[in-house]
């Protein structure tokens, strides 16, 4: 064992140099896993930490209609002192916005919250100057405001906005809140919960969600809970604990942090191959080394032990590197990210995240180096007199693929291990297998198409063709690795300009650019001429009825077994539902017969395919609908499949007429409305100074939400293929270390036979501007598979070729190839051929 040491130290001190890349891939790989996991850990730390501020109560009770006297009687039953400390009401609206005075124009929708002391039980609700939000600033109808609302209808502090039926005084601006964060629809606006119901944004046909929160005695909330639900399992109320919320949270966080640390394991995995690649090459140098060992009677097991030493001490290294590499990425979030962040959040690293990074640069080491490690057994003595090297039995050689089978399994593990689930880790590794070999077959396919140019009259380009083929060359792994960084970065662009041009589309074809919801039936004939004098058109306003599903098939959907409890999710939200006695032009009927000319007895419903399957739906299932606690049972007689790109307004379900005309209901309008900025703040205003509940849903300003969303993602999925191109990079780098001998050496020889400088630098830009245009285009291929795969399949668009996106992706990926390269072999060039030959 201390020979197997002392030979291995020997080694890396002799090869650190070439050996550098193999440290430098594993400490990538490794820091980024170590650096994701251990800010995701931080903030499921901090967040849970905080599920009392974040829900702002120990429990909360919330409803989307109006409180029954009953359901109040039950909560004032159950939730009373001494078990209860603290009680309050909020009310929360999206609704529309403008200024007072006429002087002002514009509209705008809010996220409107009514308030009312002691509100918030938990954290702190905080003004823009840093001071506590004082409860004496909503008086007398006075609003706080998020900044954003100033900004954009350019207010000051102190002037009037108009939110319903009455009129607001802005009196201070919102710093922040608890339990803030999330998706909206528009900025914050504060008021006091009664006048929000002053301002009739709760009457009949409104959005409010209400909600009951409750700071209790310690231990007191789960058993609390617990009574709430069994009393009021049939009243559409729902009730959790800032308990539930940690626990959603933390599993959303474990979830999360397993998915991102297999973004890292990508890179990890990329540098494994690079090591493989590294270790053939170094074993092949090594051969005149290995052979004397074994003359002096050096067994292969001892021999292999000593390189396997070699390897397991640069693992370890690199390991640590990548620990330090993952500080360093923490100390840059916190500098620049933190504001964006919760404040509670530390930045250190995470014991377990740093064990499973180290446990993981070791374990990739070793599995990706076993395979050309065996290639030491067949080194035979007696190749110091005849240069050559048994490559053993071939197809049968047990022990090679025992090994490699071994290995295989292993990465598995290591993959199932990072993403939480065996199932995943091994879809994972199957798709990265799949990646992996259609970029292998196609970087040979080009390498074979350029060698049949080999013959060209060019000799500096002929050379570099001849290049990609000298013993011991890692063409086909860099090509590989080079390609896989710009294939997931040509791929998320391509698909990003896709999904966005789709957005442009919609926007410029004959799809509405305005939703307007909440119009009462009596105001159906003033609405459509105020439409039709601003925009010349005829409306068609849509009524609209809300229900829930309360059965299918007669089983209760408040059932706690079985799949009536794992669909409550996906059946137990609110629908919004309509009749009419005919399809829409991107509605077709999959299943069943639309209204059959002979009425049945029963009220019909026709289903979107979406729901099919859903608690056993199907066609002639029966579902009890719930609509404002009347129920209603009706019969599955079709299922429509719709377009929904192509809808005005679409809908889950969809009645017979003759069953909803009499029930409570609103219409909703999808209209083209004006498109210029000043006209159409003008038409928002006119309609809301005449019917004030009426809400505006502004397309473009849902496209803004959505491309910035769309870009965050493109941005950080594009850092992670950085990544992965640095190390496609490092393999390019480690492959002119570990072959600089044979360029110096052929550079020489060059140059003896009169190669001039500038001729020896045409050859190298020609071969790394062939490698990079190889990798751009075996990446750009394969990117424009993935995004048409993802554009039809998985997100439904149509998918469009943008050839600007892969030209620049080959030109980027081979200017920086044939940069790196050029760089890192610059050193050849400038040696004597003397000296070279000399030493030879």
């Amino acid at each position: 064992m201390r020979f197997i040491f002392q030979m291995a130290r020997r080694e890396i001190r002799s090869a650190w140099r070439r050996l550098l890349f193999f440290f430098l891939c594993i400490g990538i790989g490794v820091g980024s896993i170590v650096a994701l996991r251990s800010t995701i850990q931080n903030l499921n730390i901090a967040v849970a930490g905080e599920a009392r501020q974040l829900l702002t109560a120990d429990v909360q009770i919330d409803t989307g209609r109006p409180w029954s006297a009953d359901t109040i009687r039950t909560i004032d039953r159950i939730a009373r002192p001494p078990r209860v400390e603290a009680r309050v009401e909020t009310v929360e609206a999206a609704t529309m916005v403008r200024p007072a005075e006429a002087a002002h124009e514009g509209a705008m929708m809010i996220e409107l919250k009514g308030i009312e002391p002691p509100f918030p039980l938990f954290g702190a609700l905080t003004l823009a100057s840093g001071d506590r939000f004082d409860y004496s600033l909503l008086a007398d109808d006075g609003a706080v405001v998020a900044p954003l609302l100033l900004e954009r209808l350019r207010l000051n502090m102190g002037d009037r906005i108009k939110i319903g039926e009455r009129v607001f005084t802005i009196r201070g601006t919102l710093g922040s809140e608890p339990g803030g964060g999330g998706f909206r629809l528009g900025p914050r606006v504060f008021i006091e919960r009664a006048a929000l119901e002053r301002a009739g944004l709760t009457e009949f046909g409104s959005r409010a969600r209400r909600r009951i929160l409750l700071r209790v005695q310690a231990g007191a909330a789960e058993s609390l809970a617990r009574e709430l639900r069994a009393a009021l399992k049939n009243s559409f109320v729902n009730v959790r604990t800032y308990k539930d919320s940690q626990e959603s949270l933390s599993e959303q966080f474990s979830r999360a942090e397993n998915y991102l640390s297999l973004a890292g394991l990508v890179v990890l995995v990329l540098g494994g191959i690079g090591i493989a690649s590294v270790t053939r090459v170094f074993i092949e140098q090594k051969k005149k080394t290995i052979a004397i060992l074994k003359c002096l009677g050096g067994t292969g097991r001892r021999i292999t032990g000593v390189y396997l030493a070699q390897i397991i001490a640069l693992g370890l290294a690199g390991s640590v590197l990548g620990i330090a590499l993952a500080k360093l990425a923490l100390l840059v979030t916190e500098k620049y990210f933190s504001a964006s962040l919760p404040p509670a959040m530390t930045y250190a690293l995470q014991p377990g995240a740093v064990a499973q990074g180290i446990g993981l640069g070791l374990l990739i080491s070793v599995l990706f180096s076993a395979l050309p490690l065996l290639r030491i057994r067949h080194i035979k003595p007696n190749m110091l007199l005849r240069d050559e090297t048994s490559e053993g039995r071939g197809w049968t050689d047990i022990l090679r693929w025992a090994t490699g089978g071994l290995a295989l399994l292993g990465l598995l593990l290591l993959v199932s291990w990072q993403a939480g689930s065996l199932r995943v880790g091994f879809f994972f590794l199957a798709g990265l297998a799949i990646t992996a070999g259609g970029l292998y077959l196609a970087a040979r396919l080009l390498i074979f198409i350029v060698r049949r140019a080999r013959h060209i009259s060019s000799f500096p380009l002929r050379q570099a063709i001849n290049n990609l083929y000298r013993p011991g060359n890692q063409t086909t792994v860099i090509v590989m690795g080079v390609g896989l960084g710009a294939f997931l970065v040509i791929a998320v662009q391509t698909l990003q300009s896709n999904l966005i041009r789709e957005f442009d589309r919609t926007r410029g074809g004959g799809l509405p650019n305005m939703f307007l919801i909440d119009i009462q039936p009596d105001q159906e004939a003033g609405v459509k001429e105020l439409i039709e004098k601003a925009t010349g058109e005829r409306p068609v306003l849509v009524p609209t009825v809300r229900a829930r599903i309360a059965a299918v098939n007669g089983r209760e959907m408040g059932a706690d077994q079985g799949e009536m409890r794992r669909e409550r999710g996906r059946l137990g939200r609110e629908f919004v539902v309509t009749y009419r006695p005919h399809l829409e032009s991107n509605e077709t009927i999959i299943a069943g017969q639309f209204w059959d000319p002979t009425p049945s007895s029963e009220a019909e419903v026709s289903i979107e395919e979406g729901l099919r399957g859903a608690a056993g739906l199907d066609l002639g299932s029966t579902i009890t609908f719930d609509i404002l606690g009347r129920r209603l049972t009706a019969r599955v007689t079709s299922i429509r499949r719709v377009d929904w790109r192509n809808s005005r307004t679409g809908f889950m379900i969809l009645f017979r007429p003759g069953v909803l005309e009499s029930a409570p209901q609103t219409l909703i309008g999808a209209i083209n409305g004006p498109t210029g900025a000043l006209e159409k703040s003008r038409f928002q205003r006119a309609l809301l100074d005449q019917y004030p509940n009426i809400s505006v849903i502004d397309v473009e300003e849902i496209v803004r939400v959505f491309e910035k969303i769309v870009n965050n993602v493109t941005l950080a999925v594009s850092f992670i293929g950085g990544f992965v191109f640095l190390s496609g990079a490092l393999i390019l780098i480690g492959s002119i270390a570990m072959t600089k001998f044979q360029r110096i050496y052929e550079a020489a020889i060059l140059k003896t036979l009169g190669a001039r400088r500038k001729v020896l630098l045409a050859i190298l830009f020609a071969e790394y501007g062939l490698l990079g245009t190889a990798a751009g285009l075996v990446g750009s291929m394969a990117a424009a598979g993935l995004s048409y795969a993802v554009a039809r399949f998985v997100l439904n668009i149509p998918w469009s070729l943008t050839p600007a996106h892969y030209l620049a992706g080959i030109a980027a990926t081979a200017l920086l190839v044939t940069a790196v390269g050029a760089l890192s072999s610059l050193d050849v060039i400038s040696r004597k051929p003397l000296a070279v030959l000399r030493s030879q």
